[in-house]
């Protein structure tokens, strides 16, 4: 039996030398390694059967940030500062719904926080009226508004103030969430900052990005590892 608990990130796809490229920010990786959880790779693969065998692989899911994604998929038409060139983009909604059938713990970060809204049937506000104020990594306080799985990474209580950084323009629609989701972080203006997913099993998004942040950062992985392995116990 292994020692220590698989965690499954997706991948970007960019363009390199004229070629697409499987992609993903180093950061995340050694986050996760960091953790003390082994960090293991998907590319965009589409094909269903081929994602079921590596989530059965795996004790946990780390959803990465990235550009926007196709507001068909949520039922809208493109905003003039929408992004479209997000490659292969049926891969990301594909894989969100395999996760959230496996009901394993998940932590997604930024556009991982937008897709599991999207995957569960919630929609996004395609741009914040105050985007410049979210964008470029400025840093901006949020409040903890329940005794979830957000306040556990932080080491806080529902009522406490952080301080996060941004790099987004878009956000969930809180009149507009997905299934079972519930609004467990507020920014400052807010805007949705995290969300939770009913139940037992750990299914957290944030809309700020941990893998930057050294001080809360480690937190988030830490808990995801941890909950990782109560998820591999109970298999």
């Amino acid at each position: 039996m292994r020692k220590n608990p698989v965690i499954l990130l997706n991948m970007a796809v960019d363009v390199i030398n004229n070629r697409e490229n499987d992609v993903i920010i180093s950061q995340y990786v050694q986050r996760v390694s960091d953790s003390g959880a082994v960090p293991m790779l998907i590319p965009s693969i589409e094909k269903e059967e081929n994602i079921e065998t590596l989530l059965d692989m795996a004790d946990g899911v780390l959803l990465i940030g990235g550009r926007d994604y196709d507001p068909a998929d949520y039922g809208e038409t493109p905003h003039p500062e929408t992004l479209m060139n997000r490659m292969r983009p049926h891969f990301d909604i594909t894989f969100g719904k395999a996760v959230l059938k496996h009901k394993m713990p998940v932590l997604g970060i930024c556009a991982g926080c937008q897709l599991l809204n999207i995957v569960s049937g919630g929609k996004l506000i395609q741009h914040l009226d105050n985007a410049e104020e979210h964008r470029n990594g400025v840093y901006h306080e949020a409040e903890i508004l329940y005794d979830g799985f957000f306040a556990k990474a932080l080491g806080k209580s529902a009522g406490d103030k952080v301080t996060v950084n941004s790099f987004h323009h878009q956000a969930l629609a809180p009149e507009a969430l997905g299934q079972g989701i519930r609004v467990t972080g507020s920014a400052f203006d807010g805007s949705v900052e995290a969300i939770e997913f009913a139940g037992e099993r750990m299914i957290l998004g944030v809309q700020f990005h941990p893998e930057r942040m050294d001080d809360i950062g480690p937190g988030f992985f830490e808990l995801l590892k941890s909950e990782a392995e109560k998820y591999r116990r109970n298999i």
